[in-house]
C-alpha cells in the first residue's frame, strides 16, 4: 500500500492560492481595462497597462473614416517568466470638444493617464475683436 504523504505528494500542489483572503482594489480591470474622468476643462483616460514598460507603449492619433482615435500599443516580455504583456485599445474622440494639439500622458504605479484639454471657446462678445499689431 501507498503512504498517504506519499500520494498527497503526488496530488496536491505544494503552492495553493486561497482565493477567499483576495482583496484588490482598482476601477480598471482586465474585462475593462479603462475609466473616463471627465472634467470641466479636461478629460482624463486612465488605462491599466500592468506589466508593460512605460518605455514600451505608443500612443498616437489616427483618424479613420472621418473618425480620430488615440491608439494605445505596447508590449513588453517579462524575463523572469518569459511572458509577453500586451496591450492594443483605441477611443474615437470629438474633435470638435477636445484640444488634440495639447494632449499629454504619464505613467506610474501599473497606469497610463492620457489628458486631453477641452477646447476654450471664446464668450461671444469676445469672439470678433480687433488685435493690435505691436
Amino acid at each position: 500500500m501507498f503512504d498517504n504523504d506519499l500520494i498527497d505528494l503526488f496530488f496536491t500542489n505544494p503552492l495553493d492560492w486561497d482565493k477567499n483572503s483576495y482583496k484588490f482594489n482598482r476601477e480598471e480591470k482586465d474585462m475593462h481595462p479603462y475609466s473616463i474622468l471627465t472634467q470641466k476643462d479636461k478629460v482624463i483616460i486612465t488605462h491599466n497597462i500592468l506589466g508593460i514598460n512605460k518605455s514600451d507603449i505608443k500612443l498616437s492619433l489616427n483618424t479613420e473614416n472621418k473618425v480620430t482615435y488615440i491608439q494605445i500599443e505596447g508590449n513588453t516580455k517579462d524575463a523572469l517568466t518569459n511572458k509577453t504583456y500586451s496591450i492594443s485599445s483605441r477611443f474615437n474622440l470629438d474633435v470638435n470638444e477636445l484640444d488634440l494639439t495639447k494632449v499629454s500622458s504619464k505613467a506610474e504605479n501599473g497606469l497610463l493617464y492620457i489628458i486631453i484639454p477641452k477646447k476654450v471657446e471664446l464668450p461671444k462678445e469676445k469672439q470678433n475683436l480687433t488685435i493690435n499689431i505691436q
